[in-house]
């Protein structure tokens, strides 16, 4: 079964959608912390460096190599990168694109960030770190409900008309595999989703991360069973879109959305856990399930 025979032609967008037909900006223009035309900040080590969101730490108490990343987590790009440099989640720090140059910058360090010979960048603070991450998880929280586009207007008992009903879809990232940060961010929003329609209601959401058949790229492969109104079709992909938090710079997303048309939900779980055991694979579910309660054969899915 391919993406095309699940969605059609035209059950799917991207930006130049959004902004053409729907009137949605898409993130080129959204309201992320990182936009297009943004002052340049300054060369690492210059005399105007510019501060970071968060307050600095106690200079006397810094640490002399910043926040090591002892359990090698990639942390989140917390702000715009200074020129000549790029973000290491993984170390932490801003590091200098220019490997050669390995002289330690003039003028004054930025405020919660620690020079580091080693890695030849800069590293964040302890504190700094734990603001930025604070922030950052804050902002996620605020900008998973898009403005003027609610959850409470779009699923739960309160939407106008609503019936329990079942929607497959997927999102993609045009010409590259979408990045796994995406996956956790939409099984976030879905899960609030379904808790919006309230024990009892049926509602369930199932997904996970797959390979395509043909070109073999990773992306976001789901079902959702919720109470919602099919005339709220545009508004849901627009919340799916905008729960990414997608900015400047990043991947463009393609996101195809439709109601069921005949499958039930039985196969089109099977079909959603077809690459179960490939070493991509990641599966997510609200309420739990277990993952081999469904498969899928070459024309059928069977429920266990």
């Amino acid at each position: 079964m391919s993406i095309e025979s699940l969605f059609g032609p035209g059950e799917t967008d991207s930006e130049a959608d959004d902004e053409d037909e729907n009137d949605v900006p898409s993130e080129r223009d959204s309201d992320s912390d990182y936009e297009d035309g943004q002052p340049r900040t300054s060369p690492a080590g210059s005399d105007h460096d510019p501060q970071p969101d968060e307050p600095p730490t106690n200079e006397n108490n810094a640490e002399e190599d910043g926040h090591v990343n002892a359990e090698n987590a990639d942390y989140r790009q917390p702000r715009p990168p200074f020129v000549g440099c790029y973000w290491s989640g993984v170390k932490n720090a801003f590091i200098r694109t220019d490997e050669l140059n390995t002289t330690r910058p003039r003028g004054s360090r930025p405020q919660g960030y620690i020079w580091v010979v080693s890695i030849n960048g800069y590293r964040r603070t302890l504190a700094q770190t734990l603001a930025d991450e604070t922030r950052l998880t804050a902002q996620l929280a605020q900008r998973q409900r898009p403005q003027g586009t609610s959850t409470e207007t779009l699923f739960g008992p309160n939407v106008t008309n609503n019936s329990l009903l079942e929607m497959t879809w997927y999102i993609g990232a045009l010409g590259h595999d979408a990045p796994y940060a995406w996956f956790d961010r939409i099984s976030a929003a879905w899960r609030i989703a379904v808790d919006m329609c309230g024990d009892g209601s049926g509602a369930q959401t199932m997904m996970s991360y797959e390979r395509g058949e043909r070109k073999e790229l990773g992306h976001v492969q789901g079902i959702s069973r919720c109470l919602t109104h099919e005339g709220l079709k545009e508004r849901i992909r627009r919340w799916m879109r905008l729960a990414l938090l997608l900015a400047s710079g990043m991947y463009r997303a393609k996101i195809g959305f439709a109601f069921f048309t005949g499958q039930t939900w039985e196969f089109m779980g099977g079909y959603v856990q077809k690459d179960k055991g490939k070493p991509h694979y990641r599966f997510f579910a609200h309420p739990p399930i277990d993952e081999g309660e469904c498969f899928v054969s070459l024309t059928h899915a069977h429920w266990l």
